[in-house]
């Protein structure tokens, strides 16, 4: 395994067990409101799906990069609801610059997920060798 392949898949790890940490303290602090059970889903599937790309090789006939790209996809289309939903809510102060938050690190997931789902067009392609 190449020290990239490595570092990345190790970071779909990190990033996985965070998201899932962060998803069950919305639950636990938040309660369960129909808000809070979309944002657990939401980031229980993105989460889940980052685990299983930076802990399996394979799942079935998909290789981790699709798998990873899948979960950071689902993370981006999440992100980019809320910050358009931030907007949309009354643009003002902290509620403008939080939307404007969202709206970059969703398009900051979705240029990842691309250059997982196409597999070295930025990064190299030994990167995303599925062995």
């Amino acid at each position: 395994m190449s020290d990239r392949k490595d570092r990345l898949r190790r970071g779909f790890l990190g990033v996985g067990v965070v998201t899932l940490v962060l998803a069950v303290g919305i639950v636990v602090l938040a309660g369960t409101t129909p808000v809070t059970a979309a944002l657990f889903g939401w980031l229980a599937v993105g989460g889940g799906l980052l685990i299983v790309a930076g802990v399996r090789e394979r799942l079935g006939s998909v290789g981790w990069p699709r798998i990873g790209a899948v979960g950071l996809a689902v993370l981006a289309l999440g992100a980019t609801t809320l910050g358009f939903t931030q907007l949309l809510a009354g643009a003002g102060g902290w509620t403008l610059l939080n939307g404007l938050v969202m709206l970059v690190v969703g398009l900051a997931l979705v240029l990842l997920a691309l250059e997982c789902w196409l597999g070295g067009v930025g990064i190299s392609a030994e990167t995303f060798a599925v062995e």
